[in-house]
């Protein structure tokens, strides 16, 4: 990161000086994930300078690498003919990844300069949602009938002009397009090469159906420690294979969304977007944040009488609210990210509750005797309100690991993604909920 931000300095200062071929120079030793990173970390105008001075042939590679807000501010300064020359190159599920993001009348021609047989694959992998394996799926992959013999395989591959890139696997399938299994290129190396292919398949290779969600494509190649997998439809056609930088990316960007998520934002929009454009965007967030806040205000006016005649029930209340939230949210994170990798689901989502319930209890009972203790020493209060601050702490400790267990299942089962507004859930309920059982045993036992 420090490398990143050293690179970052120097070219802005180039750039100042008007000096292009070092910028040139710099931007040539670089990644295309570098330069993405680069070009998502200035403002717009030095933005658009710098890519001007980025070799067209690095244009298709970078725009893949860029954020949606960023990618789509740049495709829009972009004429047609170099938007075509940038995404000619391109591996097919990357063009389809930005495809939407291309004018129509440019995406007809992108896919126009394509030869048929791409064409088709494209097709093939547009066809499903981006989130699923078919999304994620490469097209341009390697295929053979079977019944050809090793030798003829390798007649085949020597007649080509290059291999697929990541190509791992040499995949068999019958004259209908279905996968039979796959062949690795070091088994090629065999004794008798007259042999078919068959004899050297690996049917263990199992394929992945292409409307898997993409979540669980990650887990099966972490699980698995896959590097490579075919994808199928749901007729057992070859698609193509998904391979471990796809994955690899995938659970980069799952990462970052959770928490933007968590604080309202999108991990897609670019940090320097016009000022107005990023109040409208969080202003929905912030709105809905203040209704929650009424909310809270309005059940501790409830209690009204109770602050005004006991005055250290207000110094002491935000200990209640705070430390219910800590723990409801240790939960919710745990939930979330369990529930993202698979790991808890409906069938083991009882037990977590009774483990994460006894977790609470020990901690709380803990912490509440000696919150009750601190609170009459430090404040000079009576033990009765000590007790009273200890006991709605354990109360409020015990409900938000229900709540953080309970609100993820919630939320999916209404479609609504639980990183999204899980936090805002647990904030509201641990505050309300919190001050009512504080001040509501203050009401019932001291007035």
């Amino acid at each position: 990161m420090q490398q990143s931000g050293k690179k970052l300095n120097a070219l802005i200062k180039d750039l100042e000086k008007d000096s292009a071929n070092s910028v040139k120079n710099t931007l040539s030793s670089l990644s295309p994930y570098e330069i993405a990173r680069l070009l998502e970390s200035i403002e717009p105008r030095t933005r658009e300078i710098l890519w001007q001075l980025l070799d067209q042939d690095d244009e298709g590679e970078v725009l893949k690498e860029l954020v949606d807000d960023v990618r789509q501010n740049i495709i829009d300064e972009m004429d047609a003919e170099e938007l075509i020359a940038a995404t000619q190159d391109m591996e097919l599920d990357d063009l389809a990844d930005i495809l939407n993001d291309l004018p129509n009348q440019i995406t007809d021609q992108v896919i126009k300069a394509l030869d048929q047989e791409d064409q088709v694959r494209l097709e093939s992998v547009i066809s499903y949602e981006e989130d699923t394996a078919g999304g994620l799926t490469n097209p341009n992959i390697l295929s053979i009938r079977r019944g050809i013999s090793i030798n003829g395989l390798i007649r085949y591959l020597r007649s080509m002009e290059k291999l697929p890139i990541n190509t791992n696997y040499i995949y068999v399938i019958n004259r209908n397009n279905e996968y039979l299994g796959s062949v690795k290129l070091l088994d090629l190396f065999a004794d008798n090469r007259d042999m078919p292919v068959e004899e050297i398949m690996d049917q263990s290779v199992n394929p992945i159906d292409a409307n898997v969600k993409a979540n669980q494509v990650a887990i099966k190649f972490q699980n698995l420690d896959l590097i490579s997998a075919p994808v199928v439809d749901a007729s057992n056609r070859l698609l193509g294979e998904i391979t471990v930088d796809d994955v690899v990316d995938l659970i980069q960007d799952q990462a970052n969304s959770e928490i933007f998520n968590m604080a309202g934002l999108d991990d897609e929009d670019d940090i320097f977007a016009p000022v107005f454009l990023s109040s409208r965007r969080r202003a929905v967030w912030l709105g809905a944040n203040l209704v929650t806040a009424f909310i809270v205000a309005s059940a501790v006016s409830l209690f009204q009488e109770a602050l005004d005649q006991i005055v250290i029930l207000a110094v002491l209340m935000p200990i209640v609210a705070s430390m219910g939230g800590v723990a409801g949210n240790q939960t919710l994170i745990l939930v979330i990210r369990g529930v993202a990798m698979g790991r808890i689901q409906s069938s083991n989502a009882l037990r977590l509750l009774s483990r994460e319930f006894l977790v609470a209890l020990v901690n709380g009972v803990f912490w509440s005797v000696i919150v009750s203790f601190l609170a009459v020493l430090l404040f000079s209060t009576t033990w009765n309100i000590g007790l009273i601050v200890g006991a709605s702490m354990l109360i409020n400790i015990l409900a938000s690991s229900i709540a953080g267990v309970s609100i993820p299942f919630l939320l999916k089962r209404l479609g609504i993604d639980p990183a999204l507004a899980s936090g805002v859930l647990m904030v509201t309920l641990t505050d309300v909920l919190g001050f009512i059982t504080f001040l509501g045993l203050a009401t019932m036992l001291l007035l």
